[in-house]
């Protein structure tokens, strides 16, 4: 017996480049077939049988019901939808995709047909966009979705040359993209510009196309031959306007989609502000696509008035010219033209016009009509729907109806008005005509009356003048001196009610100064010093510009109120007298508050000299708690100016802790001081006109 074992044998050949060979060596041998040779061979037992396979797992059902759920619930939705003009408004804002979805299913803007061209052709655009060889494939650093925008051409890299054996070893790896280092904070501020601007650019070009179409429609309802020469200038500027406000939202949208490279080829930011960044640019892109709908709608209106307004430039034109070429004196460039001759002829060429434009209103109503009865046929023609559509139709038709017929109603009503208003004007003018021409008759005759009179009366009135003259001269002498007389005690009067109120008020000035309470408010005071002043009195006005602000808005402290603060501030000035003004260390802190503990006796007087004669400013050898000693002398005596120049002559933080008490000090002098002199200013007045 022959048994052919094989054996499989990998060999790698050593020539250059090449290929691995699998060789497959069979070898033949003989064995003998007698059971004797072979009684030691055991046969080797049989592999167990395998393990039934695991039934297969329920099929799951619920990925199809859903599915099928989901569009009967889409399904009733849109049925929903389109009977409800709310919802439709608010899917037109919110999910304009789903609105769209509900216009092709009950074919509101197109036919099946008309929407399977336009997918054919949308997908043979995008075929040639992604299969194009002039263009590079878009790259993704990260590997995630590229947006689709279009790259600038490149020009075509060159042929390469055939490369020899010993070169084609050396294999290039290919250059990484370039990374772009841009912020994304730049980026997106670079967005955020270039997304208004294209957003005010189409705002622009949809403005100036919606005031060149009130611009027209004005024009065309106040029909005037000087309007209609402005509306060509107007169109000129609107496409101007719009076609700059196009180039601007153009070259803002292609930075836009440069940034969009920079998203997608390198910008250094986490996925998460890439991310944000995109939904951003699409947001903006949503948003200026909006804009440019609505630009598109009122530049196509501007397009049809266009065409209606230069038509209806072109037969004005037509007409005018044979009209002023019939008749050479007439010209309609003038407020009121006029025509002299038989209007036999005008009115013949008028009604001829009439007759054509009549008949082009005619052809265009015919062609509507047929073309809306063609739009009807095509519309499903079940009796229901029929009926419901002549429902709609009428209720349409019957607020058309009210709308033209309002308006003609208010056009009727204003023709009315401008008629009652220009024979108002005419009756007025004729009246102001007739008036003048009374009134000039009048004239001449009063003047001839009046001539005669005046000469009658001349000599009469000479004669009265000179006794009423002689008369006169007497009285006025007279009058003179009793004017002086009342001029002198009306003055003398005034003077001393001005005296007695201001002297009043310096007294309720001086009383608020010596209250009880903390702070005493004394602006009631002096706005009552103020009035009773006058305009004229320079001293009370000086003496009222001396007081601070802050007494004004705060008040001032009372005299008593001082005593009892001056003890507060003594103790405090007393235990820091050896600080300086800049602070010190805490051991200096720590003697002068021992030595303030320690000096507790007090002096009871000071020199006879100084209270004699106090100086007017204090010696530079006193120190802090002379000073003091001598500041509290004088207020115990009542003389708080002598202690307020004591307190003012403090240094270091003595100076510094007495700050607050020598403010409200000084303020209360000034207060006092001032309603002293106000006081002394009224009397004296009071003395002069006595």
């Amino acid at each position: 017996m022959f048994r052919v074992t094989s054996c499989l044998t990998v060999a790698r050949t050593l020539l250059y480049r090449r290929y691995p060979v699998d060789f497959r060596v069979a070898t033949i041998s003989r064995s003998p077939t007698a059971y004797k040779y072979n009684k030691s061979l055991k046969e080797r037992e049989t592999c167990p049988v395998p393990p039934p396979p695991p039934p297969p797992p329920p099929k799951d059902d619920r990925l199809l019901w859903g599915t099928i759920a989901l569009l009967f619930i889409a399904g009733g939705f849109v049925v929903y939808a389109k009977g409800s003009p709310e919802v439709r408004d608010w899917l037109t804002i919110n999910a304009p995709w789903f609105d769209d979805i509900i216009a092709i299913l009950y074919q509101e803007n197109m036919t099946y047909g008309e929407f399977a061209v336009t997918c054919v052709d949308g997908t043979k655009r995008f075929i040639e966009r992604m299969t194009g060889t002039n263009k590079p494939k878009k790259c993704s650093l990260d590997g995630g979705e590229v947006l689709n925008y279009d790259v600038p051409e490149e020009p075509k890299p060159e042929e390469p040359k055939e490369c020899s054996p010993a070169e084609k070893e050396v294999i290039c790896e290919p250059e990484p993209p370039p990374i772009v280092t841009k912020n994304i904070c730049d980026i997106e501020r670079c967005v955020t510009d270039l997304g208004d601007t294209v957003i005010l650019n189409y705002n622009t070009a949809k403005d100036a196309c919606a005031c060149y179409n009130s611009l027209v429609e004005n024009t065309m309802i106040n029909f005037s031959f000087k309007c209609m020469k402005e509306i060509r200038p107007a169109m000129e500027e609107r496409i101007n306007l719009v076609k700059t406000s196009l180039q601007n939202a153009s070259c803002a949208i292609d930075r836009l989609d440069e940034l969009v490279k920079y998203l997608d080829c390198g910008v250094q930011a986490s996925k998460e502000q890439i991310k944000n960044c995109k939904l951003k640019i699409r947001d903006y892109r949503e948003k200026y696509a909006a804009a440019f709908i609505a630009y598109q709608w009122e530049n196509d209106r501007s397009t049809a008035l266009d065409n209606q307004w230069q038509l209806v430039e072109q037969i004005v034109d037509k007409y005018t010219w044979e009209n002023e070429a019939i008749y050479p004196e007439l010209k309609y460039i003038q407020p009121k033209p006029t025509v002299s001759g038989n209007m036999d002829i005008l009115l013949y060429n008028t009604y001829r016009y009439l007759q054509y434009l009549n008949d082009q209103v005619k052809d265009a109503s015919d062609g509507m009509t047929e073309r809306i009865n063609r739009a009807m046929d095509t519309l499903p023609q079940d009796p229901e729907k029929v009926k419901a559509r002549e429902a709609n139709l009428q209720n349409v038709l019957k607020t058309k109806r009210a709308e033209v017929d309002k308006d003609f109603k208010s056009r009727e009503d204003q023709q009315k008005a401008d008629n009652d208003k220009n024979l108002k004007e005419s009756l007025k003018k004729q009246t102001e005509r007739h008036d003048e021409s009374l009134r000039k008759r009048l004239e001449l005759l009063e003047a001839d009356i009046m001539s005669k009179f005046q000469g009658m009366v001349a000599e009469k009135v000479a004669a009265e003048k000179k006794i009423f003259k002689a008369e006169l001269d007497t009285m006025a002498v007279q009058l003179k001196l009793v004017e002086d007389k009342l001029e002198v005690r009306l003055k003398a009067e005034r003077e001393a009610r001005r005296s007695q109120e201001l002297w009043s008020a310096g007294a309720s000035l001086l009383a608020a100064t010596k209250r009880g309470e903390p702070y005493v408010r004394v602006d009631k005071e002096l706005r009552a010093i103020e009035k009773a002043s006058g305009d004229g009195d320079k001293l009370v006005t000086t003496v009222l510009k001396s007081i601070p602000k802050s007494v004004r808005e705060v008040g001032i402290v009372p005299e008593s109120v001082l005593r009892e603060g001056f003890n507060v501030m003594e103790k405090t000035a007393r235990s820091v007298a050896l600080v300086e003004a800049d602070g010190a260390a805490m051991p200096v802190y720590m003697m002068s508050w021992f030595q303030g503990l320690l000096l507790f006796m007090r002096i009871s007087g000071i020199p006879q000299a100084e209270f004699d004669k106090p100086p007017e400013e204090p010696s530079d050898q006193l120190d802090t708690f002379d000073l003091l000693q001598r500041a509290r002398f004088w207020l115990d005596h009542g003389n708080l100016a002598a202690a307020v120049r004591y307190v003012d002559s403090l240094k270091g933080a003595s100076r510094a802790a007495a700050d607050k008490w020598f403010q409200a000090a000084r303020a209360h002098l000034e207060v006092r001081q001032a309603a002293e002199a106000v006081l002394a200013h009224a009397s004296a007045m009071a003395l002069q006109y006595i």
